[in-house]
């Protein structure tokens, strides 16, 4: 997916001016097939890392990149995750995400992105080959 796509869909998702210059985009970008419909994007800390976590049709993929850093890939199918839960607190929200036996908890996500996060893992799932 070209960055101009990814930059049109943030857009209909209302988030792009909070996520335009986060370096994790060129990474996600590249990560995204074409038939792939991104449903949500959301940061938060991750074992003591911020990350850039985006919900897919197919996919979790969950990003970290830094200035001075490799980045860091991570992707979760949809058909693993068995359970998902957004804890909203002020300015200490999380996003729980428990796929193939394992609990991935975002801390310190934005509030708003509740309805949104909760929309996006409710969606139908589409199955893909990788």
């Amino acid at each position: 997916m070209d960055r101009k796509f990814l930059d049109d869909r943030l857009k209909e998702l209302g988030v792009y001016s909070e996520y335009y210059h986060r370096l994790e985009l060129k990474t996600l970008a590249a990560s995204l097939n074409y038939d792939d419909k991104l449903n949500c994007i959301l940061t938060g800390y991750w074992d003591g890392v911020r990350r850039l976590v985006a919900v897919t049709d197919t996919k979790i993929i969950v990003i970290a990149s830094g200035v001075m850093t490799e980045t860091n890939l991570m992707v979760i199918k949809r058909t693993a995750v068995t359970s998902w839960k957004f804890n909203r607190k002020f300015l200490l929200s999380s996003a729980e995400i428990e796929a193939g036996g394992k609990k991935y908890v975002f801390a310190q996500t934005q509030g708003g992105r509740e309805k949104l996060f909760n929309w996006a893992m409710e969606q139908p799932i589409r199955e893909y080959e990788e």
